[in-house]
């Protein structure tokens, strides 16, 4: 496929009449979606826009966001998707940062996000929540793929996506159409999905892993059912309904998804069409897989691995979930990872090094930040002599690998905590804490100790009915760990705040911690 306008033209000429999205019990064909799409893409190509432009799609989570990024791939634009939990000044800055001509904005955004391009000197075109347009002519049906003729290849930009900005303002990572084609085409192939399966698309398409859920299912034929999750009995009500096959979700949701009021045999649901569950974004403790395995005992669980950057990168498949107990997997298919030392050369198993990431999905950099760009892409010497170096992704992720090469997490390079002269990784003092039964999220971070170095606090919240005192989980964590990666300090939450993207919010727990402690008698003071 030379573009993602393509992806969608050979989906209608395949299965024409065939569901491909599902939204409140109602469903859009391929042939509607086109339609839609053309509708929007004949608007923004009358205003000027096209190769070389972006458009920013606002809107809930709805078929009104496929049905703008199409329409943008159509007229030969790139898009971003704003996430519709962003608040004005978030929404604004992506919009400026990635200079957008033009909006395709639903209902709840319309009026905000209007005013901006207003500003802006450019359209905003208002839809609704299935991307119809809410002003001007009803779109015709039936158009022709004749009509679709686009000029983007492989390697021109189709998307920005911007990161969750959880240090600093969020950052507009670059994609080419290759590489969320490839997307499309990649992960489904390793998965099996097929024109059989029904995908539950919980996770906001401007988060990476979501978009690439949408991208799959039209790819292959199946049908995508868009759901906003809030409650865990809506959830299971949908996944029946449905006849869900296959979830997708990240590692924050599982806790709220498997409510205790649901896990003893006589309340738990069953699931009889739900195959496969994949979970990505964070680390995987050993409870959790096993409360997983356990709720869905139909459904094979599937780790995968991936950054903003790479789109997809490691999957573990579910006959190794148990044997390798923290392991993020081995690369997906035309996908090498590499574990380099600090002098780019290959570590041996068991040596902890930094995961490179070569191959397929890799993105063009940061939007507007050439020295990000510089340290988080380098270039391999893979071509030989006398050749240009490969792009390829620093992940910043300190992974090691085992005899038969599966790789294993150990934390983030930039988030190592210095403690008592040890580097502390965040991640193995939660794996300790959500040990504990009754804990439900975990999350560790450093802070200042007050004489210039750092000590490690613990943000946590427990389960409905559960109570955990914070001496109670230091005693608990005293027993795993060694003295020096003990947290000094916790936080105990009804909830632990999450960004956009349903991933723990660390700035915000650092400014939490640092509120409480501002307002304790004495810095520092013992709970």
């Amino acid at each position: 496929m030379k573009n993602l306008a393509e992806l969608l033209c050979r989906r209608v000429a395949a299965t024409p009449e065939a569901p491909v999205l599902t939204f409140e019990g109602q469903s859009l064909t391929a042939q509607e979606l086109f339609d839609r799409a053309m509708a929007l893409r004949d608007r923004l190509v009358a205003a000027g826009l096209g190769r070389g432009d972006t458009v920013a799609v606002a809107a809930d989570h709805s078929p009104a966001q496929v049905v703008g990024l199409f329409a943008a791939a159509l007229a030969d634009a790139a898009f971003t998707l704003v996430n519709p939990h962003l608040k004005r000044e978030q929404v604004l800055h992506q919009i400026s940062d990635c200079d957008a001509r033009a909006a395709i904005a639903g209902p709840r955004q319309a009026a905000e996000v209007g005013a901006i391009l207003a500003d802006r000197g450019g359209p905003c075109l208002s839809v609704d929540p299935f991307g119809l347009p809410q002003s001007g002519p009803a779109p015709l049906r039936g158009r022709s793929l004749d009509e679709a003729a686009t000029g983007s290849i492989p390697t021109d930009v189709a998307c920005l996506i911007y990161t969750s900005g959880s240090t600093g303002r969020p950052k507009g990572v670059v994609l080419p159409h290759r590489t969320l084609t490839d997307g499309a085409r990649i992960v489904p192939g390793y998965l099996g999905i097929t024109d059989d399966d029904t995908l539950l698309c919980v996770l906001p398409f401007s988060f990476d892993y979501g978009l690439n859920q949408v991208l799959g299912a039209l790819y292959t034929g199946a049908r995508a059912v868009i759901f906003g999750f809030a409650f865990p009995q809506d959830l299971f009500d949908v996944l029946r309904a449905e006849r869900i096959t296959r979830f997708a979700a990240v590692p924050s949701m599982w806790p709220r998804i498997l409510d205790g009021r649901y896990l003893k045999a006589e309340t738990r649901p069953e699931f009889p069409h739900l195959r496969t569950i994949t979970t990505a974004g964070g680390p995987h403790p050993e409870p959790l897989l096993r409360r997983l395995a356990d709720f869905f005992p139909r459904a094979d669980v599937v780790i995968m691995y991936g950054l903003t950057e790479s789109f997809r990168s490691a999957w573990l498949p579910p006959e190794e979930l148990f044997r390798r107990i923290g392991s993020i997997g081995k690369a997906v298919p035309e996908v090498e990872l590499l574990v380099l030392d600090e002098s780019l050369q290959p570590c041996p198993p068991g040596q902890v090094g930094e995961l490179y990431h070569r191959g397929a999905f890799v993105s063009y950099g940061y939007l507007n930040d050439p020295e990000l760009t510089a340290a988080k892409f380098v270039e391999l010497p893979t071509g030989g002599a006398g050749t240009r170096g490969e792009p390829a992704v620093r992940s910043g992720d300190l992974v090691s690998l085992d005899a038969d090469g599966f790789i294993y997490f150990h934390g983030r390079a930039d988030a190592q905590i210095k403690c008592k002269g040890y580097r502390v990784s965040p991640g193995e003092v939660e794996e300790a804490a959500l040990s504990l039964p009754g804990l439900r999220h975990a999350a560790a971070f450093g802070v200042p100790d007050g004489d210039g170095g750092q000590k490690i606090a613990l943000a946590f919240d427990a389960y409905e009915g559960a109570e955990i005192a914070p001496v109670d989980l230091r005693r608990h964590l005293a027993k795993l760990l060694p003295y020096y990666a003990v947290p000094e300090t916790s936080l105990a939450l009804p909830a632990l705040p999450l960004n956009a993207n349903g991933k723990t919010d660390y700035a915000a727990l650092k400014a939490l911690w640092a509120a409480r402690e501002s307002s304790l008698p004495e810095a520092g003071a013992a709970e």
